[in-house]
């Protein structure tokens, strides 16, 4: 009996601690993720566009935050945060040929973004014990994306060379600050990790027009 106690007892803490790390992930909500509504600007045109690009961005900095934490293996970060950036493209791509976003395609964004959004949120109730990979990984490979993105934009004319070069300044300082710190001391403390992180968020937020 008491060891049917005790068993009851620690599954109610993993419980609440399960629920108390998603909670730390505004992507878990996804009803209020829904309701997002994005700025316009740039090359931000519609708001139905606005509000994938910002719910985008969230999920990029969560999927960030949760392989910081080890939550996600590297590879299964990776392929998230691609998935993330297929949607984006995608409303990126119907906004430019059509000059909207319909109801229709928004919806459609919305449940991909939904689907990313609850892998997280199980990895981040169950953290993952063998993670592969080094923080690093993850951050030289989210700063190699957005550099796509960057001479992307300046290619739409969406994005001055004088933007652009700030931008690129930027992320090559994450590059170089996190292959320092993996090359000298072999890992990235969570400090550490967690401003490089959002310097790249920063960044995503300038490129995407968003406050």
């Amino acid at each position: 009996m008491k060891i049917l106690v005790a068993a009851a007892l620690m599954l109610s803490a993993a419980n609440a601690h399960a629920q108390a790390s998603a909670s730390d992930y505004p992507s878990c909500d996804l009803k209020g993720q829904r309701a997002l509504k994005g700025d316009m600007g740039g090359s931000i045109t519609d708001p139905r566009q606005a509000h994938v690009s910002v719910r985008a961005n969230i999920l990029e900095a969560d999927l960030g935050n949760a392989r910081i934490a080890r939550h996600l293996t590297q590879a299964t970060a990776d392929s998230l945060y691609d998935r993330v950036e297929a949607a984006r493209a995608g409303a990126d791509r119907h906004t430019k040929r059509q000059g909207f976003l319909s109801a229709g395609e928004v919806a459609s964004y919305d449940r991909e973004l939904d689907a990313v959004a609850m892998q997280l949120c199980r990895h981040v109730a169950a953290p993952v014990q063998d993670a592969t990979g080094s923080v690093g990984d993850y951050l030289q490979h989210r700063a190699a994306s957005l550099n796509s993105r960057i001479d992307r934009a300046v290619r739409k004319r969406s994005l001055t060379r004088r933007e652009a070069a700030k931008l690129h300044r930027a992320v090559g300082q994450v590059q170089t600050e996190a292959g320092h710190l993996q090359t000298v001391d072999g890992t990235i403390g969570r400090p550490d990790a967690d401003r490089m992180n959002q310097r790249l968020t920063d960044v995503e937020r300038v490129l995407t027009h968003q406050p």
